[in-house]
């Protein structure tokens, strides 16, 4: 492959045309280039090139053998190169046909583009004379525009002027700014303190609140609590004070039961005063009623107890 890469393109051509007769292949521009780039790694010439060194190829092997009866050459190799040339001029008459029809095709095109470059130049022309009168019309503009920058100029040189004086103040006014600035930045500071000494004293009042919240309800369930028991002893009591009513009731009642039978023994006692009592039996009879009404009090009293 080293070799093949260092021929000519006739050489290459005339050796990839002997190798492919000898594997019974007719030699043609693609078959061509398939064992010119698988042999030595290169496409050399054109297309055209390359099918005038195929037909000289065959034109030499036909030199071999003008027929049947050349000395020293097979019968069969004879008839195979016949066969290749009439294969290769078929081959070139085509080939020779569609460059005809593409040559045909490129003259047409270029006809075309003859015409278009006709056209465009007298309409070059055209645009040149318009050109022309425009830059005619430019230059007494731009002599216009001449006097207009000048009086321009002149503005500006009193813009300029102006704009000194106002760059002079706008300095005033930025070093007044700037220590406005430093005022304000002073100002922060001094607004920053008094956030974080508020913020300060709100973290310490909502400590406050909660500790206040906390005691507040703690003192509420005590309160709650003594509640409770005083609700509870208060039942307690109301249960004794019923309790001792009841038992009130009961010594009421014998109270009355004891008035009740001392005014039975009163009338007694004077039934039998008046039934004429003697004198030395009046004077029991009356001690009798009287130790008698002291036990119904005692008596009375044990109740109450």
């Amino acid at each position: 492959m080293n070799t093949a890469r260092t021929l000519s393109r006739q050489e290459l051509t005339r050796l990839a045309c002997d190798a492919l007769a000898a594997e019974g292949k007719k030699p043609s521009i693609g078959l061509v280039r398939e064992w010119t780039i698988a042999h030595a790694g290169a496409k050399k010439g054109s297309d055209g090139d390359v099918q005038k060194d195929i037909t000289a190829w065959f034109d030499d092997l036909l030199k071999l053998k003008r027929d049947k009866a050349v000395a020293g050459l097979p019968d069969a190799v004879g008839a195979l190169a016949r066969d290749f040339w009439r294969l290769a001029v078929d081959t070139a008459d085509d080939n020779l046909a569609l460059e005809r029809e593409a040559l045909a095709a490129e003259k047409a095109e270029a006809e075309k583009l003859v015409i278009l470059a006709q056209e465009d130049t007298a309409l070059a022309v055209e645009i040149a004379n318009q050109i022309k009168s425009k830059l005619a019309i430019a230059v007494e503009t731009i002599a216009g525009r001449d006097e207009t920058i000048k009086r321009l100029e002149e503005a500006l040189s009193e813009v300029r002027s102006t704009l000194q004086a106002k760059d002079e103040r706008v300095a005033g006014l930025a070093a007044d700014l700037a220590r406005k600035a430093e005022e304000h930045v002073a100002g922060l500071a001094e607004i920053d303190g008094l956030r974080k000494h508020t913020l300060l004293q709100i973290d310490q009042a909502r400590g406050d609140a909660r500790h206040w919240k906390s005691e507040f309800e703690r003192v509420d369930h005590e309160n709650k609590t003594s509640v409770d028991t005083y609700r509870q002893q208060a039942s307690m009591v109301g249960a004794e004070l019923a309790a001792a009513r009841g038992r009130l009731g009961a010594v009421e009642e014998a109270l009355a039961a004891a008035v009740t039978r001392a005014k039975e023994i009163e009338i007694e006692l004077v039934n039998a005063k008046d039934r004429g009592l003697a004198a030395g039996i009046g004077a029991p009879a009356r001690r009798f009623g009287a130790s008698k009404l002291r036990g119904v009090a005692a008596g009375v009293r044990r109740r109450k107890l």
